[in-house]
């Protein structure tokens, strides 16, 4: 009797985690060092890193999931390690079966000029896809605000990234320095 009890809790544990793994599948929840957070970004115009006019909000594609990381050329505390995480992420962003766009927003609008971000992106091998941006202070900090971002002292400033919807608003912000596993894994998030 107790070996069949034994072996009927194995079957109804291991069917319990079959159902568990099913149900993580079909709605895949958000690595833990992020939380859901709604964000209205402006419409900016902004320079990309060629210089060409970049509209915040237009010129994303409607489906697209984007990425979103506050940085400066000239930082050598954090950004470098943000932006090689950034650049494993656009290496993989194949895997996610929507359109995936990086963006990465300088904190220093005053130093960053298109000239200086084209040359930190070419150091990162960044695709077409992870678009390097710089605009006037007064839109920098519209965005910054918008985003939530505190980067008063720019040279100890947290890490931010943005993983969400452009459109919808709906975005996952990073609580500390995420790997690129954590942000694949929330851009499946969307992908599901």
């Amino acid at each position: 009797m107790t070996r069949k009890i034994l072996l009927l809790a194995t079957l109804a544990v291991a069917s319990m985690a079959a159902l568990g793994a099913a149900i993580h599948a079909a709605n895949p929840r958000a690595p833990e060092n992020f939380r859901e957070a709604s964000i209205q970004l402006p419409n900016a115009d902004m320079l990309d890193a060629a210089a060409r006019p970049f509209a915040l909000r237009d010129d994303i594609e409607q489906d697209a999931i984007v990425v979103i990381n506050f940085s400066y050329t000239t930082c050598d505390s954090i950004c470098p390690l943000g932006n090689q995480i950034l650049q494993f992420v656009d290496d993989r962003r194949h895997e996610v079966t929507r359109p995936v766009h990086l963006l990465t927003i300088t904190i220093d609008p005053a130093s960053d000029t298109p000239d200086k971000m084209r040359r930190t992106a070419e150091a990162f091998g960044a695709s077409e896809n992870w678009h390097w941006l710089t605009s006037s202070p007064a839109v920098i900090a519209d965005i910054l605000e918008a985003a939530d971002a505190d980067v008063t002292d720019i040279e100890l400033h947290d890490p931010v990234f943005l993983v969400g919807e452009m459109e919808t608003g709906r975005y996952f912000r990073s609580l500390s320095m995420p790997d690129a596993d954590e942000i694949l894994a929330m851009l499946g998030h969307f992908d599901a």
